[in-house]
């Protein structure tokens, strides 16, 4: 496709998608039945009226209100922007997302995503998580990328931002989902995330150049970090958390759901025991993922422990919080909740038995046969 074909594709995918009443359903119909937006454009309103869903204000709306100056403007945008025009038969679109129904007609991207990968997870939470909730997230995060797995999240701050930074510590890719279009990075304080995103992943977004964020995009969003995922994590969402409706969409989608569980005192925790409580799985370390999803496989320290029979699970939960590095005595205790005194005597035995060992500064780390 040369440019200029590739400029007038993208012209009449956005001004159909921009006429009032069509939406993505009907504009998936309206495309499968006649094979193209430039058709869609082309038929009249009684060929219109044929497909199931669109009456007759439908197809009047399509050949009276079709804006082709500001499509073509909007087009010319995306193409100056440099970013990637995914419609759902394009061999870049991801294909577990394509599948799903509510699957966005057209979709951005920037960065480089490998769409025949199915192996992604989100990881979703509150915008202000505890130190502990916080530290869980990128430690997670960190574990499925050095395990070869892409990890998926909405690149707000609190568990989004922790997640995404947590994959690109560990090396691996990551992908964003935004809220808002590519070229409005929201929150602005999460503008440098996004150029490291950029670099070791991609970020996607159905929002044409120009969009603002609204508290309207982010359901919606959320369907579609859903979609990509084999599963959704969710740690510390109250009652109302915004996390809830991806876990909503991700069991519409037929995905996987998981649950970090929390105190029954704690507010954040409210929407994540509930979760448990109708059926997601209990996660409280990657193997509960990988024993649910066998077929993520990969080298990773978490399946390691499993191994080492001798491990009480106190050791192992203590190990799973060094997957982002070296970690001191004090911020373990604080994260792990436990006295000192009990602390070091995991550690010591830990130590003994090769896992971790002490570097200076009252600081531990993994061995490196399991880093």
């Amino acid at each position: 496709m040369t440019n200029g074909e590739m400029r007038d594709w993208l012209v009449d995918c956005i001004g159909l998608l921009r006429i009032p009443g069509v939406g993505r359903t009907r504009y998936r119909r309206l495309v499968e039945a006649f094979g193209s937006p430039e058709r869609v454009l082309s038929a009249s309103i009684d060929e219109l009226e044929q497909v199931k869903g669109v009456s007759r204000a439908n197809a009047s709306a399509i050949k009276q209100q079709y804006n082709g100056i500001e499509a073509r403007a909007l087009a010319g945008k995306v193409i100056q922007l440099g970013w990637a025009a995914l419609t759902l038969d394009h061999p870049e679109y991801p294909e577990p997302l394509r599948i799903t129904q509510s699957a966005p007609p057209l979709l951005f991207r920037i960065g480089d995503a490998t769409p025949s990968d199915e192996k992604m997870i989100a990881i979703v939470g509150t915008r202000k998580p505890s130190e502990k909730g916080r530290l869980f997230a990128a430690q997670l995060g960190t574990t499925l990328a050095r395990s070869g797995i892409t990890v998926v999240s909405g690149m707000a701050e609190g568990i989004d931002a922790a997640a995404h930074n947590g994959a690109l510590e560990g090396g691996g890719k990551t992908i964003a989902v935004l809220g808002s279009a590519l070229d409005v990075i929201y929150p602005a304080t999460n503008k440098g995330l996004a150029q490291r995103i950029r670099n070791q992943g991609a970020l996607y977004s159905e929002y044409l150049p120009g969009t603002k964020p609204d508290r309207a995009f982010f359901p919606e969003r959320n369907r579609i970090i859903s979609g990509l995922s084999r599963g959704v994590v969710v740690i510390e969402a109250g009652r109302k958390s915004g996390a809830l409706i991806t876990a909503s969409h991700a069991l519409e989608q037929g995905r996987e759901l998981f649950a970090v569980p929390g105190s029954p005192q704690d507010n954040m925790s409210e929407g994540t025991n509930e979760l448990i409580r109708k059926g997601a799985r209990l996660t409280t370390s990657p193997e509960d993922i990988f024993d649910e999803l066998p077929t993520l496989k990969g080298e990773v320290a978490a399946r390691k422990f499993i191994q080492l029979p001798d491990m009480t699970d106190d050791e192992k939960m203590l190990t799973t919080l060094f997957a982002t590095g070296p970690m001191q005595v004090d911020q373990l205790s604080r994260v792990a909740e436990l006295p000192v005194a009990k602390l070091m005597e995991l550690l010591l035995a830990l130590e003994l038995k090769g896992v971790v060992r002490e570097l200076s500064g009252k600081r531990f780390v993994l061995a490196e046969e399991y880093a």
